[in-house]
C-alpha cells in the first residue's frame, strides 16, 4: 500500500503537472516497478480473488519499467495512474481477506 499511497502523492497535481515533471514521473515508475515486482510474488490463485483487475499487465508493466524503459510512453504511465483507485481497491480487498499474521 505505500507504493500506492506514494503514486497517489506523486501524481495529485493532475495529469498536466505529471507530465512536466520527470522527478515525479521517475518516481511513480519506480513505484509501479514494485508493485509488479511485489505482485510477481504473489500465488496466482489469490489474485484471481478480484479479477476485475489485470494482474498479468501490471507484472507486464513492471518488466517494461524496469527492462525496456527506452521504449516507455509517459501517457501509457499516466494510464496506470488513471487506474490506481481500482488497483487500491482490489489490493485493499485482497489484504482484508487474509488471515491475521501472529505477532504482527
Amino acid at each position: 500500500m505505500a507504493e500506492i499511497r506514494r503514486i497517489a502523492q506523486f501524481t495529485e497535481t493532475g495529469r498536466d503537472a505529471f507530465l512536466a515533471d520527470e522527478r515525479d514521473q521517475y518516481a511513480v515508475m519506480m513505484a509501479y516497478s514494485r508493485i509488479g515486482e511485489i505482485l510477481k510474488q504473489i500465488d496466482d490463485a489469490l489474485l484471481a480473488a478480484q479479477p476485475q483487475i489485470d494482474w498479468k499487465s501490471i507484472k507486464g508493466f513492471r518488466d517494461i519499467l524496469i527492462h525496456r524503459y527506452f521504449d516507455i510512453s509517459i501517457e501509457r504511465v499516466w494510464q496506470a495512474v488513471e487506474q490506481l483507485p481500482a488497483l487500491r481497491a482490489a489490493i485493499e480487498a485482497l489484504l482484508a481477506g487474509l488471515p491475521p499474521v501472529e505477532g504482527a
